[in-house]
């Protein structure tokens, strides 16, 4: 069989010029921002290809690119319309694919091209970070802001900062305020090098630095590959997997909207003067999703996300956890909230997916606070005493009953066991608070207000609020003394 490439595939060959520097060539940016390019070059909306960019030194899907012409195959599974669904295309976006550590000063020749507009990234959280190096010589440095840093000064010199010659800077990373921040250690690293006034104008006038929220859940490349490419009639080593849900928001203009022109291309992306809504929403529902239902299915004895959702307790549960609890205490728009639960759902229910609920619990203590224990004191704000998400937190506590420190050894129904990583601090305070119980409610009560007085893991002292803690409590016990699922039974 033979691998893909455009002798194999012909009718992919594209002469659209680069308007796209992209630092990553990984599954995530492949599996969605070049996706969404390619979506915009149908509909001529776009017209520019992209040249991808090795992130790290040891990266190995350049040679992979190189080898397939830039071709590869998208995997986007999901549910539509209450049905499984899967959608296979073949994705010709990049056109190049350059490795900077052999390759850096061809790329900075690049970096002065007219054609040029856009510079995108996805080098994972981490790499939105400051490390003072010497970005000026004639080898590439190691971080990706200060690789920019040299991109845009190379740029800046060849037009001698020559209005309308700046770029849109797109960063896909993870953190909040990506574009803000990534600018931000890109002028200190102007500054470092004493680069002058004049450059440091060029950055805060021609360039623009684009905060974004990305969503889609890209898995990357299957593990049945020989069944898709006994499918497709050919080999793709860059295969890539995913949901076919995604989303987009982009702090910015309407200029904005005109440089990228998504939402007009049928993509799931907003362009916003303030994306903090879509943030909270993600991390409130997507995430406090995830982490208010995943303690009590994992100790139920489930594995994956798909089995807790079709399940007839915990599904149920989550549903109501979800659309009863969550979306009644986050202070934004309803029909927004819910709309975008619904979204949520279908993805939890996604078989093609099979997230483990054990990955979901690794840091889970972190996790609990931004993505629970804040939906909890909305609620609380407004009077309520959400007892399912009440439950949550019950649970949350359970997992580490049996353990005696990292990784937490959880015992789980049917007889089974797991375990998963947390914060070492954190898992010693709730080892501690547990030598507290002594089979009694009151006892569980002494141990969730040991851990939720805790202000170095909280912040605060969450266990203040009397009827939360007594609650939280009565539930705990109730989970010990007549199993997770029937407590579960008589929250829904």
């Amino acid at each position: 069989m033979e691998t893909l490439n455009l002798q194999v595939k012909p009718q992919y060959k594209s002469n659209l010029p680069i308007k796209v520097m992209q630092f990553g060539e990984g599954n995530f940016l492949r599996g969605f921002i070049d996706w969404m390019v390619g979506k915009l070059n149908e509909q001529n909306l776009f017209n520019g290809r992209i040249l991808a960019l090795q992130p790290t030194p040891r990266g190995r899907v350049v040679p992979k690119l190189l080898t397939q012409d830039c071709l590869y195959t998208t995997v986007l599974h999901g549910v539509v319309n209450g049905k499984d669904t899967e959608q296979i295309e073949i994705v010709n976006s990049i056109a190049k694919a350059k490795n900077p550590y052999t390759q850096w000063e061809e790329i900075l020749e690049d970096a002065c091209s007219a054609d040029l507009q856009f510079i995108f990234s996805n080098t994972t959280e981490a790499g939105i970070t400051y490390i003072k190096e010497d970005f000026l010589s004639k080898e590439a440095p190691l971080s990706f802001p200060a690789k920019l840093t040299a991109v845009l000064y190379k740029r800046f010199m060849h037009y001698k900062g020559q209005k309308g010659s700046g770029l849109v800077i797109m960063p896909c990373e993870l953190i909040d305020d990506n574009g803000t921040k990534l600018k931000n250690i890109v002028l200190q690293h102007a500054n470092d090098a004493d680069l002058g006034a004049d450059f440091v104008s060029y950055l805060n006038n021609e360039c623009i630095f684009l905060n974004t929220l990305v969503d889609r859940v890209v898995s990357g490349y299957p593990t049945n590959a020989e069944k898709y490419f006994e499918k497709i009639g050919y080999k793709d080593e860059l295969m890539t997997c995913g949901e076919i849900f995604h989303f987009m928001a982009i702090e910015g203009d309407d200029k904005v909207k005109e440089l990228l022109p998504f939402a007009q291309a049928g993509l799931n992306v907003v362009v916003d003067k303030d994306i903090t809504k879509y943030r909270l929403r993600k991390v409130r529902i997507l995430n406090g999703g995830h982490t208010s239902n995943v303690p009590a299915a994992f100790l139920s004895g489930l594995e994956t996300v798909d089995e807790m959702m079709f399940d007839e307790v915990t599904g149920k549960f989550a549903n109501e956890v979800i659309y009863n609890d969550i979306i009644p205490a986050v202070n934004l728009d309803k029909a927004m909230l819910t709309s975008f639960a619904d979204d949520v759902v279908n993805r939890f229910k996604d078989k093609s997916m099979h997230h483990k609920l054990a990955s979901i619990l690794m840091n889970c203590t972190s996790k609990i606070k931004a993505r629970v224990l804040s939906t909890v004191k909305d609620a609380r704000a407004k009077g309520m005493l959400p007892n399912r998400l009440c439950f949550s937190l019950a649970a949350y506590l359970l997992l580490y009953k049996d353990t005696a420190g990292v990784p937490v050894q959880v015992k789980r129904a049917n007889g089974k066991s797991g375990e998963f990583v947390d914060d070492e601090h954190a898992v010693s305070v709730l080892v501690k608070a547990w030598s507290l119980y002594q089979g009694t409610q009151d006892s569980a009560v002494a141990v969730a207000d040991a851990v939720f007085s805790d202000t170095s893991l909280w912040g605060e002292n969450i266990a203040s609020d009397t009827p939360l803690m007594n609650e939280v409590g009565k539930l705990l016990h109730q989970a010990i003394s007549t199993g997770v699922t029937a407590t579960m039974r008589t929250l829904i």
